[in-house]
């Protein structure tokens, strides 16, 4: 399948997808997959490890191990800061011409095929984003009193 068309359909999921509002990782792993874990697994797993750990299979050959997932609030505070954590995730506003960017710039890999003048192009990229930090909440460990 190819990388705009496997778009298309996730972006037909989603916008058909309406927010769930559980979003503990006993009640996500109950769940059926939903639109942020079915983009994680597409487009993080590989690094970052089906649990978000960062082993994934494809860790060993980085050359800066993936951050583990599990303890974003480490960063980003409880709850997650979702804008800061969305930016960060989307990479458009964070390149910079003499940093190395070992993560990739999601926000322009998901639509890399797609023209610029596409209807509603930015609101669907948002969304995805959007749903995919919904997922990584899910991920996040118990955090230590």
């Amino acid at each position: 399948m190819s990388r705009p068309l496997a778009v298309a359909l996730t972006c037909a999921a989603l916008l058909a997808c309406e927010r769930g509002s559980d979003r503990t990782p006993v009640a996500a792993a109950a769940k059926p997959a939903g639109p942020g874990q079915i983009l994680y697994l597409t487009y993080c797993e590989s690094c970052h490890g089906v649990d978000g750990s960062g082993n994934g299979p494809a860790a060993p050959s980085l050359r800066t191990p993936p951050a583990d997932l599990t303890r974003l609030f480490e960063r980003y505070g409880t709850p997650l800061d979702r804008e800061r954590l969305a930016e960060y995730v989307d990479g458009r506003q964070l390149m910079t011409v003499h940093r190395p960017q070992d993560m990739p710039i999601w926000g322009n890999e998901f639509f890399e095929d797609t023209p610029a003048d596409t209807p509603n192009l930015e609101a669907v990229r948002r969304r995805l984003v959007e749903v995919l930090v919904e997922h990584l909440e899910s991920l996040q460990a118990e955090r230590g009193a």
